[in-house]
């Protein structure tokens, strides 16, 4: 039996509002949240991680249980 959930690598997008004249610093080209996605609904459980091994370490604790 194949697991339900599982880790997905998304990209970040920082939403920022801005005024006339204002300077943004930049934002790294390598930003990634990483979800715990089920694959039988196709949504996403709980919160975005910045770290890969907690998401993953998240999703057993959840494969676990179902």
């Amino acid at each position: 039996m194949s697991a339900r959930f599982s880790v997905k690598r998304i990209p970040r997008a920082d939403v920022r509002g801005i005024r006339n004249g204002d300077v943004l610093g930049g934002t790294a080209m390598d930003a990634y949240w990483y979800r715990i996605i089920d694959r039988a609904t196709g949504v996403y459980v709980g919160n975005k991680h910045h770290d890969e091994t907690l998401a993953n370490h998240e999703c057993e604790k959840l494969n676990t249980r179902t």
